[in-house]
């Protein structure tokens, strides 16, 4: 299969040499210098939905979505005790998410009432995420007149849907708004602790948990709330630094922004994936190999911890639905990492999480031609053959977007028969593969 295909390829080349610089600088085997690349995009706000749920996890019955031919005020007779908005919110937080009903709903929100910020933010995401960018865009900056000091996410969507210093305003000030929520809720938190603390030293009674096993509890509870907030913060610094490296390069500071940018994502959250890859592409850019390995290799410590974090969370019978699900790691965030790392000839880390990405989804081709990357890197061309035609195989059977991939299987191709006794064309191979 795929997967032990994978698995096989993970472990064949261990004991190989890195490659000379020659090699590992091939374009589609490296990162490419961000300045003059198109900023990403990121998602800094996923919905409930965004994964399968767990058996505890509050899911509305299909019966309550069939039917989608049933007249216009059917999402009124379902929750007659919810606001149009909070019927819009069910609807996306379910599983599969309800998107046309929801923007109906949301539509019919703003018909009610046109300056409901609430309903804005919601429908100006929802448009955004289905790609209605420029209706989306309308949508959020209505929003933005109306509550400029508050909701950081419209401002974060904004960003992504505007270029160069126009997309720079937008995130600072969804920073601003990200970092004034965060000090809030730990102060508040740390006003609840202490009042805490004094009703336990003052109270007598023997019940309950220890003062200090409760302290420790109500940490633990206070940190679940401000993680969301400490990874959202540091999504938008990496945004900001790489702003920095690609559309506002050339800006006479922009070198020093971008170091700024990286340093204050990092005091608030240290092991952000996203930001130790952009302080790996800072460094590179800067010449500092050394300090690009450290932080790769930063990196990849922060995936695996968050993998071991999701992986133990789901073998947990938790009771709390209200406590923050623990995320895998982005897919593209993680890809983007494995360049760097080949790139940087760390090319064992490299196969390593590669070989994660393709058992969580076999038919990933973009984790198919890293690993066959890896393996010209390390001088295993019939290995990196191998990755070739599984992914020539994907390219096949799913065509459309799949055939954007063609071309860089064919670099990667040539790359690895430059090493071989007798090259065979692409068409050669794909042949072989039938």
């Amino acid at each position: 299969s795929a997967s032990a295909s994978a698995s096989a390829s993970a472990s064949a080349s261990s004991s190989s040499a890195p490659a000379p610089a020659s090699v590992a600088a091939d374009p589609s085997a490296r990162s490419r210098s961000p300045r003059g690349r198109h900023l990403k995009k990121r998602r800094f706000f996923r919905r409930k939905s965004s994964r399968a749920p767990k058996e505890n996890f509050l899911v509305l019955p299909q019966d309550d979505f069939e039917g989608e031919d049933e007249e216009e005020d059917e999402g009124a007779e379902r929750w007659p005790e919810l606001s149009l908005l909070e019927q819009a919110n069910q609807c996306l937080e379910a599983f599969p998410p309800q998107t046309g009903q929801a923007r109906e709903l949301l539509e019919r929100a703003l018909e009610a009432e046109p300056e409901s910020f609430e309903a804005l933010d919601t429908l100006g995401v929802l448009l955004s995420d289905e790609g209605e960018a420029e209706k989306a865009r309308e949508v959020l900056l209505r929003s933005a007149k109306l509550r400029p000091a508050a909701g950081a996410e419209k401002f974060l969507y904004l960003a992504q849907l505007s270029a160069g210093a126009e997309a720079l305003g937008h995130f600072m000030r969804g920073a601003s708004i990200l970092k004034a929520e965060f000090e809030a809720l730990k102060a508040a938190a740390e006003a609840a602790g202490a009042e805490r603390s004094t009703s336990a030293s003052s109270s007598s009674s023997s019940t309950g948990p220890p003062p200090a096993a409760e302290a420790t509890a109500a940490k633990a509870s206070v940190e679940r709330r401000l993680a969301p907030l400490r990874q959202q913060f540091a999504g938008v610094q990496a945004s900001i630094a790489e702003l920095y490296m690609t559309e506002l390069g050339d800006e006479a500071d922009a070198e020093d922004k971008c170091e700024a940018a990286l340093a204050e994502g990092l005091a608030m959250h240290a092991s952000s994936l996203e930001l130790l890859t952009s302080m790996v592409a800072h460094r590179k850019i800067q010449g500092c190999a050394d300090e690009a390995k450290a932080a790769a290799l930063a990196a990849v410590a922060a995936v695996k911890s968050a993998i071991e974090a999701a992986e133990a969370e789901s073998d947990e019978d938790d009771d709390d639905l209200m406590r923050p699900c623990a995320e895998l790691p982005d897919e593209e965030a993680v890809a983007g990492l494995c360049r760097h790392l080949i790139d940087l000839e760390q090319t064992s880390e490299a196969r390593e999480l590669l070989v994660g990405l393709l058992e969580r989804d076999e038919e990933d081709l973009r984790a198919w031609v890293l690993l066959g990357w890896c393996h010209v890197v390390e001088k295993d061309p019939e290995t990196a053959k191998d990755c070739v035609k599984h992914g020539l195989r994907l390219v096949k059977q799913h065509g459309g977007e799949s055939d954007d991939f063609k071309p860089e299987l064919q670099k990667l191709l040539k790359k690895a028969q430059a090493t071989a006794a007798a090259p065979k064309p692409l068409e050669a191979i794909e042949e072989e593969d039938e």
